[in-house]
């Protein structure tokens, strides 16, 4: 079994298992709540999926360039905490701007709403970037083997393109987006109905970036 094939599969069991579950309640509610049709919620769950995919290209031809210094700064607790953070109050964020929805007068939210909510796919490329450079014990490991087995970043990218496509890509995630753009279209006649559910996901949202950011304080340096 070639390298590329090990690691493609090592990254498939991360997809079907610890990813999942982490990215599972990040992105049905913003999918749910601001895409509305199974293709937009395909389309947010691409843009989510393949933003990850480049995170762990971009580390993968880094550590070739950088070797050691790479993966001794993203295996920093100081380095894990504060893209914990950032990615937390930007859920909690996108969480607020769900739940005002829209015909409030707010004008700063109503900026950013232009370039969150109603242009999720922005959004959500932009959280799978955070959560892709977020470190973790496996995606630790595939850069410590690529700092040890080769010398060309070319083949650090390709080999962290193996991990990805298995962790990113080939996961059932992309089949639980489309269903949450698709499902509440048709579950939700009444829009009035609708409108409430999709409020809900933004609560769903600040509830899950705040525990977050608590768990940063008492749990200490949790990973996605």
């Amino acid at each position: 079994m070639g390298i590329p094939l090990e690691l493609f599969l090592s990254g498939l069991a991360l997809g079907m298992g610890p990813c999942l579950f982490f990215c599972f309640p990040i992105l049905i509610p913003f999918v749910a709540g601001t895409r509305e049709g199974w293709s937009e919620g395909l389309k947010a769950t691409l843009a989510f999926s393949l933003s990850r995919l480049s995170a762990y290209v971009l580390l993968g031809l880094l550590t070739g360039l950088t070797g050691e210094f790479l993966i001794e700064m993203i295996g920093q607790t100081e380095f894990s905490f504060y893209v914990w953070i950032i990615g937390s109050l930007f859920i909690m964020l996108l969480g607020v701007l769900i739940l005002l929805g829209e015909g409030h007068g707010i004008a700063p939210c109503r900026f950013l709403a232009r370039y969150t909510i109603e242009d999720g796919l922005k959004s959500l490329a932009l959280l799978g970037f955070i959560v892709g450079i977020t470190p973790c014990a496996p995606l630790l490991g595939v850069l410590t083997y690529i700092t040890l087995s080769v010398e060309n970043p070319l083949v650090g990218a390709y080999y962290a393109l193996s991990f990805g496509l298995g962790a990113s890509i080939t996961t059932p995630l992309v089949l639980v987006g489309v269903v949450a753009g698709g499902a509440p279209t048709l579950i939700f006649k009444t829009p009035r109905i609708h409108q409430l559910f999709k409020r809900s996901c933004g609560l769903i949202l600040i509830i899950l970036g705040a525990k977050q950011i608590l768990s940063q304080f008492i749990g200490g340096g949790q990973y996605w």
